[in-house]
């Protein structure tokens, strides 16, 4: 006898690409259907049902006619207040599951099938309240994901009388999973090599939050991590014979010539337009914006400082390889290049502390063999990580690749001005980079001021007010060899 299983993860609201997969599956017929976690916030979409809609999002709809069995909190369900994880825990059909969250969700999930009892116990990074920048999850103790994670895998095996148990971590690996080579800092936000290392009793390990493509086989255990975006679903192929129960990963990548769902709503909003511009601010490669100053970039900064009142500014770009505005300003144009719900706080840096953050900055990249600066491996592997990596605005300065890590900012001016370690600057971030996360403690302090209006809404409105637009900031930077 055969049956399947099927997990999603990290689908970040992707509507359209996931009504292609939900087709896909829904011919497969699974036994059991898990998502693991990050399922609604991320995209246009998902930003359109939370700030111009406001309404239940269509993709809980989707799952709930797919008949999920379970899904597991991610890290990115709490960028949300408490009162609305309950609403979405009320749309959906099917429960959610964290055993490493006290008094917040059921551990696991039990379901017979095929004549076997499955369990499927969940477990979400415990870095979660790190990265809370709204202090959403001040009432909620995060566990240990792996303590967590080993202590409810014994409990089910001990009193559940189960044939399967399913852990659905949404983290990722330290450290590769075949070789051992470390992938991942040593500080537990990613503790999946850990887990199959330590935990006796698995059978099937879903992963997540990397974004990682994996489906293979450690140890007699099935592990897979679907990817992101709702490019492929995981597959685990279930064969009993007698008393023997065997199973094999797969991933499965969305057939693009089924027809996806279409929002005409979000189409038209996307292409309103809301104002223009007198120069070009668009770019057409991935290292320009982050090699030098451009009027993109520069507009940002112009942007942050007119709200906040700060004299300096730092902002992320999304990893994209082309950007910026063209003559014609349409909202969804803000949203590819500002995606994220953040907003601005202001905090008091000194010159030392503005330094160390841009060392940081510089420590992502490297002088590869054909003598060109590209990001460097034992920063970015497996996979690139943008959001380590800023552009400042407000101040002079350059990075020279060629000198070792944490020497690299070998300009820092202001106005003119050397920058003083003792200087002491108002600097505009995202309310993000100041929880201090990857390394950037010297953001993590109280803030002076904030703009509690999220920095998408603010740079529409900046685009309306100031249209059209223009450059008056005159600062820059310059990354070179």
């Amino acid at each position: 006898m055969e049956f399947s299983i099927i997990a999603t993860s990290d689908i970040h609201g992707h509507t359209e690409r996931f009504s292609q997969l939900a087709k896909m599956i829904q011919k497969e017929k699974p036994a059991l259907l898990i998502d693991n976690g990050d399922f609604l916030q991320g995209s246009h979409l998902s930003y359109y049902y939370e700030q111009v809609k406001k309404g239940t999002h269509p993709q809980i709809a989707l799952a709930n006619e797919l008949q999920y069995d379970v899904a597991i909190f991610g890290n990115h369900e709490f960028n949300y207040p408490l009162n609305e994880i309950a609403h979405m825990r009320n749309a959906c059909h099917f429960p959610w599951i964290a055993a490493n969250i006290q008094d917040f969700a059921h551990p696991y999930f039990i379901k017979e099938t095929h004549g076997i009892r499955i369990a499927v116990i969940g477990v979400v990074t415990h870095f979660v309240p790190q990265w809370d920048e709204d202090d959403y999850t001040t009432s909620l103790f995060f566990e240990d994901a792996l303590a967590s994670a080993k202590r409810t895998v014994q409990h089910v095996r001990s009193h559940e009388n189960v044939q399967l148990v399913i852990l659905s971590y949404h983290g990722g690996f330290e450290q590769d999973l075949h070789t051992g080579h470390r992938i991942d800092l040593e500080d537990g936000e990613n503790q999946g090599y850990a887990m199959l290392q330590q935990i006796d009793g698995i059978d099937i390990f879903i992963t997540g939050h990397q974004h990682l493509e994996i489906a293979t086989t450690v140890n007699g255990v099935s592990v897979v991590q679907p990817g992101a975006n709702a490019h492929c679903f995981a597959q685990i192929t279930v064969t009993i014979e007698v008393d023997e129960i065997t199973h094999s990963p797969e991933l499965v990548y969305v057939d693009n010539s089924i027809q996806p769902q279409n929002f005409d709503e979000l189409y038209q909003w996307k292409h309103t337009w809301i104002g223009e511009s007198e120069i070009d601010f668009s770019y057409s490669d991935f290292f320009s914006p982050r090699f030098q100053s451009i009027p993109y970039t520069q507009l940002i900064h112009q942007m942050q400082l007119h709200y906040t009142g700060a004299q300096l500014s730092v902002t992320e770009l999304p990893y994209h390889a082309t950007g910026g505005f063209s003559k014609n300003i349409y909202y969804g144009d803000v949203l590819h290049n500002l995606p994220r719900a953040n907003h601005l706080k202001v905090l008091a840096l000194t010159g030392s502390e503005i330094r160390e953050a841009l060392e940081l900055c510089a420590a992502v990249f490297a002088i590869n063999d054909a003598y060109e600066i590209d990001f460097s491996s034992t920063v970015h592997y497996p996979e690139p990580q943008p959001y380590t990596y800023d552009c400042w605005g407000g101040l002079d300065y350059e990075l020279t690749i060629s000198q070792a890590v944490g020497q690299r900012v070998t300009k820092l001016h202001y106005q003119g001005r050397e920058i003083q370690p003792d200087d002491v600057f108002e600097v505009a971030v995202n309310s993000y980079r100041a929880t201090g996360s990857h390394q950037f403690t010297m953001l993590q302090k109280k803030a002076i001021r904030e703009v509690p209006t999220i920095i998408p809404q603010l740079m529409m409105r900046y685009i309306q007010e100031q249209s059209p637009l223009n450059i008056t900031l005159t600062s820059s930077f310059q990354v070179r060899k």
